[in-house]
C-alpha cells in the first residue's frame, strides 16, 4: 500500500467514524470522501467546483461541509496564489489531510482562533501571541481526553464571549 493510499484509508476511517457518531452529516461526509480522492504524489488542490462535480453537491454545500472539517481539525487549508501578467492572482486551495490528533487538535484551534479574531477590529502582536499561548493550553487539555476536538473546545464558550476575552487582553 502506497504512503498516500495509507492517508486516504485513514483519512475516510476518521470520517466514517465522526458520521456514525453523528458528529456529521450525510453531505459532509461525502464531501469531505470526495476530497481524499483527489490526493496524490504532487499535492491536494481541488478547486470547489471540482470537489462539487465529483460528489455532485452544490459548491455552497462543499464550502459549508469544508468548513466543518476545519472547525473539526480534519482538513488544513492552505491559499494559493500565482502571478499572471505581473499581478497576483487568487487559484484553488491547498488542503492537507490530518490524521494524527495532535495536528487536528493544532488545526482546530488555529482555525477557531480565526473565527474568534473576525470579530475584533484591531489584532495587535501581542493579543494574538496570546491567543496562540491559550490555544497550546488548551490543546494539552484536549489530547488528554478526546479523540476529536469540538469546534469551541471543552469550555464551551460562544464566540461572543470570546471576544469579550480577547478585548480584555487589549488593557492588560
Amino acid at each position: 500500500m502506497s504512503r498516500y493510499a495509507s492517508v486516504k484509508a485513514a483519512f475516510r476511517k476518521q470520517v466514517l467514524s465522526l458520521y456514525f457518531e453523528h458528529k456529521l452529516k450525510p453531505s459532509e461526509k461525502s464531501v469531505l470522501m470526495a476530497l481524499a480522492t483527489f490526493l496524490g504524489a504532487d499535492g491536494l488542490y481541488p478547486s470547489h467546483d471540482a470537489i462539487a462535480r465529483a460528489c455532485r453537491y452544490s459548491v455552497r454545500t462543499v464550502i459549508r461541509a469544508l468548513e466543518r472539517g476545519y472547525e473539526l481539525g480534519l482538513i488544513e487549508r492552505t491559499y494559493r496564489r500565482k502571478r499572471v501578467e505581473g499581478r497576483w492572482v487568487r487559484t484553488s486551495n491547498t488542503y492537507k489531510l490530518l490524521i494524527k490528533a495532535a495536528d487536528q487538535v493544532r488545526a482546530a484551534g488555529k482555525h477557531m482562533a480565526r473565527a474568534i479574531f473576525r470579530g475584533v477590529r484591531v489584532l495587535s502582536d501581542r493579543m494574538a501571541q496570546k491567543a496562540s499561548i491559550d490555544i497550546h493550553i488548551q490543546e494539552k487539555r484536549l489530547l488528554s481526553g478526546r479523540r476529536y476536538p469540538e469546534p469551541h473546545g471543552p469550555s464551551q464558550l460562544s464566540p461572543s464571549e470570546w471576544v469579550e476575552i480577547i478585548k480584555s487582553w487589549e488593557t492588560t
